[in-house]
């Protein structure tokens, strides 16, 4: 019996909107076809999702010896650390099958595309892989993210802790201050799974994506939203996002990594077995991960850590966490945490933090940081010849990953942060606490000379200007032309009493009754320059007066 017959053989509305060929296809490509008729022919929190476990688990146990938790590979095979790029839609669209919603959730027919093609390196016993290009679609199938995730969502790992600041209501934490949906400032800006077993060990994954993972078991499902990506009702794949995984090898490693969640004020409930489960394991942990989902903003001092992974140069793994109560550029106190000067792409929006040259002291700055080094942001970057753009904007061609390289040296930077901020006071109406800068995240610092060779050449393109002056960066990497794309909003209208341009849905919502918040795809028929809060007298008519869906990108600004 071939691919087709086999899925042929069975009629299930995960089917809806995909082709049997696709379907067919899809599971060649991914090696699954033992278990394809479980996997589309039944409920995703019931026989479909343990016959993908079991399908990966015992190539998982062959290679890795052990069922220790672990970063894996596609194949199964455990790793030390591992880094996938999910790439931008506009140059890299879709993928080479269709998504399979083992996690939960359908596929979706999303208004502006998706793209589930990636990049992804890896390093295990002291050799790092290159940079290279997989066109599967991440996290639905054989690849890094979902197999690494299908550890934790078994159900049977005795730990784990979800933490994400954008839900949407799927689950609504219970929390302290209170959010619902999104979790704004000065909620750490942060999202991730980790889990550990009754030793202690286990793993972690650092995700961008909004909305994903908001389970972290079959037996807690989602009501609503999905939990694969591509089956998500929020399009968190239309932009680039990033994922970093590496083995907590040591009680310490785990204990380290909880300790930075509290530092940073992540968002996840203890109470809530969608997001964490504390069934067995060293008591410190559990004390730790009990005393999460509350803000932390009396203590200022970033946190500083090693795992006890090392890269092939030998240094072990650095963990970073800024505090929310630390009112500085996020990663400019990277830089001078580190020493070294960073090329960095993020989410870079409205309000934008330039880039700044060696020596630069930001206003907005604390007495026990040294200067920073120099601080690039990367507007545009290439890969296989294609130009991508590394802004923060809504479009096929945005960026949401937040990720660097050092100037000198061999470091390569994952973070949870957003250039977007103020470097002095005068830069925003908040003062220091403006967007990042009063929000907690996390940033992992791996010494690795291949893949810091890799994200180099991702980043190769042009750069945003410099505060206070200064032309070019140094040292100087070429940029290539890159096509003309949407300006990014304009920082709020002073004169505009509800806020202006830029403007959070969040802040809107508590104002008065008469402004009146206007959508990415609403600017047009409102006659404003980009999407924020406004006085409702002064848009234009014919604009709509009922909210539709909140992009993503809106409430991060």
């Amino acid at each position: 019996m071939d691919a087709t017959q086999m899925v042929g053989a069975v009629d299930s509305p995960w089917q809806t909107g995909m082709t049997r060929r696709a379907i067919a296809v899809g599971c060649s490509f991914l090696g699954l076809l033992a278990v394809v008729p479980c996997l589309f022919g039944t409920s995703p929190t019931g026989e479909a999702v343990e016959s993908f476990l079991e399908a990966f688990r015992g190539r998982r146990m062959a290679a890795a010896g052990s069922g220790a938790l672990a970063p894996l590979l596609g194949d199964g095979s455990a790793v030390d650390y591992w880094f996938a790029y999910k790439l931008e839609t506009e140059a890299f669209p879709q993928c080479s099958a269709t998504p399979s919603c083992i996690f939960g959730g359908e596929v979706q027919d999303y208004k502006h595309s998706f793209g589930l093609q990636y990049l992804l390196s890896s390093s295990t016993a002291g050799k790092t892989t290159l940079l290279t290009l997989n066109s599967d679609c991440l996290g639905s199938g054989a690849d890094p993210v979902a197999t690494t995730f299908a550890q934790v969502f078994n159900g049977d790992v005795p730990n784990y802790v979800v933490w994400n600041d954008q839900f949407y209501g799927d689950p609504n934490p219970d929390v302290d201050p209170k959010c619902s949906g999104y979790c704004a400032a000065p909620w750490g800006h942060s999202k991730g799974i980790m889990a550990w077993g009754e030793d202690g060990t286990g793993v972690v994954m650092q995700v961008t994506t909004p909305d994903w993972p908001g389970s972290g078991s079959k037996d807690h499902p989602r009501k609503e939203q999905g939990n694969t990506l591509g089956c998500c009702k929020d399009d968190n794949v239309l932009v680039a996002q990033h994922f970093f995984s590496v083995r907590l090898a040591t009680v310490e490693d785990t204990q380290t990594v909880l300790e930075a969640l509290q530092r940073a004020s992540v968002v996840t409930d203890p109470s809530n077995p969608q997001l964490v489960k504390l069934t067995s394991g060293p008591s410190q942990l559990k004390k730790i991960a009990k005393s999460l989902g509350k803000v932390v903003l009396d203590n200022t001092t970033p946190y500083q850590g090693t795992l006890s992974v090392k890269s092939p140069s030998g240094k072990q793994i650095r963990l970073i966490a800024k505090p929310a109560g630390l009112h500085v550029t996020p990663w400019q106190m990277v830089s001078s945490l580190i020493g070294v000067g960073l090329r960095t792409a993020t989410w870079w929006g409205t309000p934008e933090i330039d880039s700044t040259k060696a020596g630069y002291m930001p206003g907005c700055w604390d007495s026990s940081l040294a200067a920073p080094e120099e601080v690039q942001i990367a507007l545009s970057g290439r890969w296989a010849g294609k130009t991508m753009s590394m802004e923060g904007k809504v479009t096929p061609d945005g960026n949401h990953a937040k990720i660097g390289h050092s100037l000198t040296g061999n470091v390569a930077v994952f973070g949870d942060m957003n250039q977007e901020g103020a470097l002095k006071a005068s830069d925003s109406s908040t003062g220091c606490k403006s967007s990042q800068n009063g929000r907690g995240g996390l940033f992992f610092v791996v010494d690795d000379k291949v893949l810091h060779s890799g994200l180099k050449e991702l980043l190769t393109g042009s750069t945003a200007k410099y505060a206070g002056g200064g032309h070019g960066p140094s040292p100087s990497p070429p940029s290539p032309p890159s096509p003309p794309s949407p300006s990014p909003p304009s920082p709020p209208s002073p004169t505009d009493p509800c806020g202006g341009a830029g403007s959070s849905y969040s802040t809107c919502k508590k104002s008065s009754a008469h402004c009146h918040y206007v959508h990415n795809a609403d600017t047009v028929k409102c006659g404003v320059s980009g999407y924020g809060c406004y006085k409702a007298s002064s848009l234009a008519r014919g604009c709509p007066k009922k909210s539709s869906d909140i992009d993503s990108a809106e409430i991060l600004a």
